[in-house]
């Protein structure tokens, strides 16, 4: 019986295990802090790369993994490719041997030829191998070396191809890189294009399922190739590729590893999977990217519309399609056929299978109810030639298609799509090339992490500032600069909470120059500064660096209170709440935690008293560093997805809250103030997100809560006085101005003011048929206007909408999440306040 998936695994391992490699764990899919070349581990050697670089000691000189990857979009791997050949995966299992600085090209040579014809018993005279033919942009000539070593195995030289690029490894633009050779195996013509000359590298014929990468060289901008300190191997070999080989079947998805998964489709969809064209990609699009999401959603990425949390989003709306062509419904039931079928090798899918099947329900649910609509309207374009950017954007927009989705649903009908327009209109795209300018600036400061540089000390936790020296510089764009200190006071931002803002000053000197931004490498860190006309500082001044308190404080104390709040919640909602995202700010604080319903009103006056309560009680905050293992023992709460080392971070406050955390924090519960949630709704599938404030934001709230009763109440006393006047005959209200945007309208109108406009409003919305209403009224030198919202538009609040339009007003106002008024007194403003209101209100309702 050929070897299963598991069985391969295992082998692998001991194998290189008994030539003196360390076996160690599979990385999480979420590259380290220090590496953002990426979005996901795309390759095997990622975690390893500060052993190629020496920018950290490796544990061993050799290693042994079987890594989780994820290649899905841009320059990793195309989605669309997923379903339609037998050997593209977006998730899949990478086994690899590692080498820093140990054995090269002829040990790797060995070892690869024993294991593969000797363990995997694999037919000598059915294997090809590719080395690299050299590529004068690097100045580099054949790869000599590697020939002599296969020549030296026994490899014929006529099964010795020569390949270009396919035969330089590179993980991203810049990093570790080198020369390559690969493994092939001959599957027979069959499989083939029919040519009887053909050779690896033109068609499925020969099958590349090992691949041993020499990393020599850290290529650098400007494809410069720099030596590395040593000579490296980075081997990859499929899983999935190599049991496609072993068990003799026609793609990855006919393994073991896959065969449960789909003959679970297949039964449950009553649709062969061979039946037709169309059916054999449904089943591989939904079984691939079933592996893909499950494993996303236990690292605690969910569906979101940008980063990480859109490819989970693209992965699964895309399964969802597929399983809508051949019949296939619930399809949130499938992630736990591959908790059966990969839950052992993977015990994190087994811990998290409840919350991987919720997330993919709510999923299904929300996009199930759009895919319908949406599937109507693109066939209803069916008779263009081409879809329109605008046509994109409003399946976009309007029924959550990926641009990816419509694409593939295009090209199946022979149609184009101005790709290149869509991405015109849509306005993230914006912010992720603002994200993209962030990234270059943090691979710019990268240069003065490792090659001997030292770590900077980070003392902020003791201290907020420090007289320290300049161990390193590098120039950045304009008037700023690169430095590293040998100790720092300021906080990277990290777990959510932004960096530290302050000044560093050179010692004896009154001039200041602003921190413009701390980046965080793992443990070390780089300060950008604005030199602001000062001279570049040396290596070797010594500065005084300074913490802005200021800022300081009250980030700390929105931190401290975050710690409450998740415990809260937890006492209030249960414990299925999880901490799912934050953001902590001077200003500020975020707080996203998975939980499928709105708060009620009654469970958010509970959740923000009980804060308070224990900021009433004073409760100490106490911080320490004990073994994870210690950590467990005490109960601290360790956020879904994250990945800890054997030494962990303990933020206990009493016996209320202890979780694992690195940032700053009050040292009493009393010094966070008053704590006021202004803000709670929903940021995706089955998250919530609480916005909160602190200390003296949290007294300026309050304070303004203070004044807007003081006004309700002055103005009911003055209504109050009014009744008890004799009144002429009133006619009702009437509006002599108006404009409707699909689901908002707004009006000016005469005869109504107080509790009469509130009524109307009330009319208006049910009479017009409108979700959000707003009017406003003049009368004697007075403005009077109110915000009406139905209870839907849970995402809107009508307070922060008056106070947006009072001012224009001249005045301000309060009141309710769904109904909320304003006053003032310039009545020429009118109605550039229900404009104001008209535009803001339709750019969501509608």
């Amino acid at each position: 019986m050929a070897m299963t998936t598991n069985e391969l695994r295992a082998a692998f391992l001991r194998f290189y295990e008994e030539r003196g490699h360390l076996r160690v764990p599979s990385h999480s899919l979420i590259p380290p802090p220090d590496d953002q070349t990426t979005l996901f581990i795309v390759a095997g050697m990622q975690q390893f790369k500060p052993y190629f670089l020496r920018t950290k000691e490796p544990p061993r000189d050799r290693a042994v993994s079987v890594q989780k990857c994820l290649r899905a979009g841009g320059k990793d791997t195309d989605l669309e490719d997923v379903g339609r050949t037998d050997r593209h995966n977006s998730f899949f299992e990478m086994m690899g041997n590692f080498s820093f600085g140990d054995y090269f090209k002829d040990e790797a040579v060995d070892f690869a030829w024993e294991f593969v014809t000797t363990v995997l018993e694999l037919d000598p005279e059915r294997l090809w191998v590719t080395v690299h033919e050299g590529n004068p942009l690097y100045e580099l000539d054949e790869d000599t070396v590697a020939i002599e070593a296969w020549q030296r195995v026994g490899m014929p030289a006529d099964r010795i191809v020569r390949l270009g690029d396919d035969n330089f490894w590179k993980a991203a633009d810049t990093g570790p890189c080198g020369p390559c050779t690969e493994i092939f195996y001959d599957r027979g013509q069959e499989h083939g294009c029919g040519d009887p000359a053909c050779e690896p590298g033109h068609c499925d014929r020969y099958y590349e399922f090992y691949n041993l990468v020499f990393i020599q060289y850290d290529l650098q901008p400007g494809n410069k190739l720099v030596p590395l300190p040593n000579a490296n191997v980075d081997t990859g070999m499929g899983v999935e590729r190599t049991a496609c080989v072993l068990q003799n079947v026609g793609s990855n998805y006919d393994t073991d590893g896959f065969r449960v998964i789909m003959d679970w489709i297949e039964r449950e969809s009553g649709v062969g999977y061979h039946d037709s064209p169309v059916a054999t990609k449904a089943h591989r699009v939904i079984a691939d990217h079933a592996r893909a999401v499950s494993f996303l959603i236990a690292e605690g990425i969910v569906p979101s519309n940008e980063g990480r949390g859109y490819i989970c989003r693209r992965l699964l709306r895309r399964a969802i399609q597929h399983a809508n062509r051949i019949g296939l419904a619930e399809l949130h039931r499938l992630p736990a056929v591959v908790v059966e079928q990969m839950g052992d090798a993977y015990p994190e899918l087994q811990e998290h299978a409840a919350e991987i099947e919720r997330v993919v329900r709510v999923e299904e649910e929300r996009f199930s109810e759009t895919l319908a609509r949406g599937l109507k309207v693109f066939d209803e374009l069916a008779g263009k030639d081409a879809i329109t950017a605008d046509d994109a954007f409003t399946l976009a927009a309007t029924f959550g298609f990926p641009i990816e989705l419509t694409e593939e649903l295009a090209e199946e009908r022979g149609q184009a799509v101005d790709v290149d327009g869509f991405r015109d209109l849509m306005t993230k795209h914006r912010e992720i090339s603002r994200a993209g300018g962030e990234t270059t600036t943090a691979q710019a400061a990268a240069q003065l992490i490792g090659g001997g540089v030292p770590e900077s000390e980070f003392v902020g936790y003791s201290r907020t500032g420090a007289l320290t020296a300049v161990i390193a510089v590098a120039q950045a764009e304009g008037d700023r600069q690169f430095v590293k200190l040998e100790q720092s006071p300021f906080y990277a931002a990290s777990g959510g909470q932004v960096s530290d803002s302050g000044t560093v000053a050179v010692d004896g000197e009154e001039q200041r120059m602003n921190v413009a931004d701390v980046l965080k490498f793992g443990d070390d860190q780089v300060l950008l500064i604005d030199l602001a006309g000062h001279e570049p500082l040396a290596e070797g001044t010594r500065v005084e660096a300074v913490v802005n308190w200021s800022d300081r404080y009250p980030t700390q104390a929105n931190h401290t209170a975050t710690h409450l709040l998740h415990q809260a919640l937890r006492d209030v909602l249960g414990d299925h709440v999880k901490q799912a995202g934050s953001a902590v700010r001077p200003d500020k604080l975020r707080f996203d935690f998975t939980h499928e319903k709105q708060l009620t009103p009654e469970e958010k006056e509970r959740v923000e008293r009980i804060v308070n309560d224990k900021v009433f009680e004073a409760i100490p905050v106490r911080t320490f560093v004990t073994p994870i293992n210690e950590a467990r023992k005490l109960g601290a709460m360790m956020l879904f997805g994250e990945k800890y080392g054997e030494e962990v971070r303990v933020v206990q406050i009493g016996d209320y809250s202890t979780e694992l955390c690195g940032g700053t924090h009050v040292r009493s519960t009393a010094e966070i103030g008053p704590f006021v949630i202004t803000r709670e709704g929903a940021v995706g599938s089955g998250a919530r997100r609480i916005e909160a404030v602190t200390a003296g934001e949290a007294w300026t709230v309050l304070e303004g809560y203070r004044k807007e009763l003081e006004a309700t109440r002055a103005e009911l006393e003055q209504a109050r006085r009014e009744s008890k006047k004799p009144k002429a005959e009133a006619s009702g209200p009437d509006i002599v101005w108006q404009d409707k945007q699909g689901k908002v309208f707004v009006a000016e109108v005469t005869g109504a003011r107080g509790s009469a406009l509130r009524d109307f409003s009330d009319q208006v919305r049910q009479r017009e048929d409108a979700s959000a209403v707003v009017l406003a009224s003049a009368d004697e030198g007075k403005v009077a206007l109110v915000v009406n919202l139905d209870n839907s538009l849970s995402e809107l609040d009508a307070v922060s909408i008056v106070r947006e339009l009072g001012p224009i007003i001249g005045g301000g106002g309060g009141g309710r999440p769904t109904l909320a008024e304003a006053g003032g007194r310039n009545v020429g403003a009118v109605r550039d306040a229900l404009a104001a209101g008209r535009d803001k209100l339709a750019s969501v309702v509608n």
